[in-house]
């Protein structure tokens, strides 16, 4: 929480006032620290679970418990588990502050999770609106170094078969791919 303190009464430009001028001046925060540990993620999942079952949406409160429910002391689950449950009931709304739930749980797991376990909840994020966000980057970014490295290979083909005097050949690769393919 930040807080700004001005008195707008005070001259602060003659003394006793002025010594105060960097304190009033400044900005001043202070920190409120939150304990995760004393709080039960099985107790907020089950919560949540209930809530959906009865079909009430979640409000931005329980998303925030939702996202955070990996850091929560998990009694009875791993944190895996509870990562994967949290997931699954952010799913079921389709909303920005659903999205950014999993973009939250996703980092956790990129964070907390190593190996087999990091699998699992890259599997369930796999069809998620940012996992597809993903996966499209990936497609984007593949075609575009497949076209430059495509570009390459033309461009030392071309520049050969003249040095060659191959200028039949150099004709043919511009009107058949087969023979094309074949040079390269």
């Amino acid at each position: 929480m930040r807080s700004i303190s001005f008195d707008f009464g005070l001259d602060i430009r003659k003394p006793p006032y002025s010594s105060l001028r960097a304190f009033y001046c400044t900005p001043h925060y202070r920190v409120i620290p939150v304990y995760l540990s004393d709080k039960d993620a099985d107790t907020v999942l089950k919560r949540l679970q209930e809530k959906k079952q009865k079909g009430e949406l979640f409000t931005e409160e329980d998303f925030a418990q939702l996202a955070i429910a990996p850091l929560m002391n998990n009694s009875n689950k791993e944190r895996k588990d509870v990562i994967l449950e949290s997931l699954k009931l952010s799913k079921t709304e389709k909303n920005i502050t659903a999205e950014k739930t999993r973009a939250m749980l996703y980092t956790l797991a990129d964070k907390f999770l190593k190996g087999k376990d990091l699998e699992e909840v890259k599997e369930a994020v796999a069809m998620t609106r940012i996992g597809q966000m993903i996966f499209d980057d990936g497609v984007v970014r593949g075609r575009e170094e497949g076209k430059k490295a495509a570009t390459e290979r033309m461009s030392m083909l071309t520049a050969k078969l003249p040095e060659e005097n191959r200028l039949d050949d150099l004709k043919k690769i511009t009107q058949d791919e087969e023979f094309r393919e074949q040079l390269m």
